[in-house]
């Protein structure tokens, strides 16, 4: 069964990408925030009510940075990316049974980091040019 997710880059002032560390038994990883895709609910609704419970912030989708299909243990995923700004709050740790850490890195850093599966497709369509990100 393929799980439906949906999540954002975020980007401070200077261009790096917001990260959550997730921190429980089953997943120690710097990862993007975002979740589930609910049955009554659209990627992009996903992805704003992901940002808000996991970060308490409110934020305007930008645009789509595409999508991408990978296993992680034995779940099939379906992730779609979208480039969002924050417009009310600061970012902050509102999940803090799965998160012990949030942070801001240059791309640069991303690779020696323990990424999820996630990051780990998105750094690489960063890295050879099919996601360009606005800064």
């Amino acid at each position: 069964m393929k799980i439906f997710l949906a999540g954002c880059v975020i980007l401070d002032d200077y261009g790096r990408i917001l990260l959550l560390h997730r921190n429980t038994p089953q997943l120690t990883q710097w990862e993007l925030p975002g979740g589930k895709i609910e049955d009554d609910e659209t990627a992009e609704q996903a992805a704003i009510r992901e940002i808000a419970e996991e970060l308490g912030v409110e934020v305007r989708l930008t645009h789509s940075l595409g999508t991408a299909e990978f296993e992680e243990g034995d779940h099939e995923f379906h992730f779609t990316w979208f480039q969002a700004i924050v417009t009310a709050a600061d970012p902050e740790l509102r999940e803090t049974k799965l998160f012990d850490d949030l942070e801001y890195f240059e791309v640069e850093d991303l690779m020696s980091l323990a990424l999820s599966s996630n990051m780990v497709v998105l750094l690489d369509k960063i890295l050879s040019g099919d996601i360009a990100l606005d800064s």
